[in-house]
C-alpha cells in the first residue's frame, strides 16, 4: 500500500490545494434544475468500446455507461425508476444490436439500481454479494426516503422493483463481451457496503461509482471505512486507468484518484492529531469542514467532510 507523507498542522498543507488544479475535466454539466431524467440522444463515445450518457450535473441522475463488444453489451447503472430504465434501454439499443445484455450497478441507491425492472428478463444482472445484501436490507428504506424528496421523485419511484442478481460474485468477476474485457470489482465498504467498480481493460476506462469523484468531497456513511477507501485508491491506481467515470459529475483522468487519496489521507491525519489533542469528534468535524472549505473552494459538497471525520474517527485508536 502506498504510504502518505503528510505533515499535520493547524491548516492544510499547500500541496493539497495544488493537487486539485491537476484534475482533468472532460465533461461539465450545466444545471441542477432539471427533473431527474436520463437525457435521450446524449450518449458520448469516450473510447473504442465505451459510451457515456452524462448526468449534466442533474441531481439524482448518474453517468450511465454502455460498453459494447462484438457479442455482448454491458450497461452500467439504470437510472431512477422504471421510466429512466426504459430510456437507458432505448439508448443502448441505438448503440448496439447485441441481444446479449449484462447490467451492473455501482451501488444500491435508487438512481443507480432503481431502473432495473425496465430491462427484459433475458438481461443478466451481475451483482456482488455485498451489494445484494444492501439491496435486500437497505433499498426499500432509501427508496421511500428518496420518494419523499419531491413529487416527481415520488412518481418515478412508485412501485419500484429492484432486480436480483442473476450472477453473483464475492470480490471480482470478469466478462468477455467479445473483443473487450470488463472486470467488476467489489473491494470493501467505501461509499456503501457494496460498491462495485467496473474496469474496461482494453480501453483503460474505470467506472468508479461514488468511490472517486471529480472536484467533489466523498460521501461517507457510518459503515464507511477510511482505511479501506485508501486501499481501494491504491488498487485503482494499479490498474493504470486513463479515464475515470464517477457516478456523478465530470469525467476525468487518473489524477482524480490521487486528489481524493490526498483528501482522505489528510482528513485521517488531522483527525488523529485532534483526537490525540483531546478534541471531540464533533469539534473535529466542525473544524475540518471549515479547513477543507478554505482549501478547496471550488469543490462541491463540503458538508460531507463531517461524515468523513466521524467514520474515520471511529477507526482511530
Amino acid at each position: 500500500m502506498r504510504r502518505l507523507d503528510v505533515r499535520v498542522s493547524g491548516c492544510l498543507v499547500l500541496a493539497v490545494c495544488l493537487l486539485s488544479s491537476a484534475i482533468v475535466i472532460i465533461a461539465q454539466g450545466p444545471s441542477e434544475g432539471r427533473p431527474p431524467f436520463v437525457r435521450e440522444g446524449a450518449a458520448e463515445k469516450i473510447s473504442d468500446h465505451v459510451w457515456v450518457i452524462p448526468d449534466d450535473s442533474v441531481r439524482f441522475v448518474p453517468n450511465i455507461g454502455i460498453i459494447v463488444g462484438e457479442g455482448a453489451t454491458l450497461v452500467v447503472d439504470t437510472g431512477l425508476g422504471e421510466r429512466n430504465g426504459q430510456i437507458v434501454l432505448g439508448e443502448t439499443a441505438k448503440l448496439s444490436s447485441n441481444d446479449d445484455i449484462y447490467v451492473v450497478t455501482t451501488h444500491y441507491h435508487p438512481e443507480h439500481a432503481g431502473g432495473g425492472s425496465a430491462f427484459p428478463a433475458s438481461a443478466r444482472f451481475v451483482v456482488s454479494e455485498a451489494q445484494q445484501r444492501d439491496l435486500d436490507e437497505l433499498a426499500p428504506g432509501i427508496s421511500e426516503r428518496f420518494a419523499g424528496f419531491s413529487p416527481i421523485m415520488g412518481e418515478l419511484l412508485e412501485g419500484v422493483r429492484y432486480r436480483r442478481g442473476d450472477i453473483t460474485f464475492e470480490r471480482e468477476y470478469t466478462i468477455d463481451l467479445g473483443g473487450v474485457t470488463v472486470r467488476l470489482m467489489s473491494l470493501g465498504s467505501t461509499h456503501t457496503r457494496g460498491d462495485t467498480a467496473i474496469f474496461v481493460e482494453e480501453d483503460g476506462v474505470l467506472f468508479a461509482g461514488d468511490i472517486v469523484m471529480n472536484r467533489t468531497f466523498l460521501s461517507f456513511n457510518p459503515s464507511s471505512s477510511g482505511e479501506t477507501w485508501l486501499e481501494v485508491f491504491d488498487q485503482f491506481e494499479a490498474l493504470n486507468p486513463t479515464t475515470i467515470v464517477p457516478s456523478h459529475g465530470a469525467i476525468g483522468g487518473a489524477a482524480l484518484i490521487d486528489a481524493q487519496r490526498t483528501v482522505v489521507g489528510v482528513v485521517t491525519e488531522r483527525a488523529r492529531a485532534l483526537k490525540a489533542g483531546g478534541r471531540s469528534v464533533e469539534q473535529a468535524a466542525e473544524l475540518l469542514t471549515v479547513e477543507f472549505q478554505a482549501a478547496y473552494p471550488d469543490w462541491a459538497a463540503a458538508n460531507r467532510v463531517g461524515a468523513a471525520v466521524r467514520a474515520i474517527w471511529a477507526e482511530l485508536p
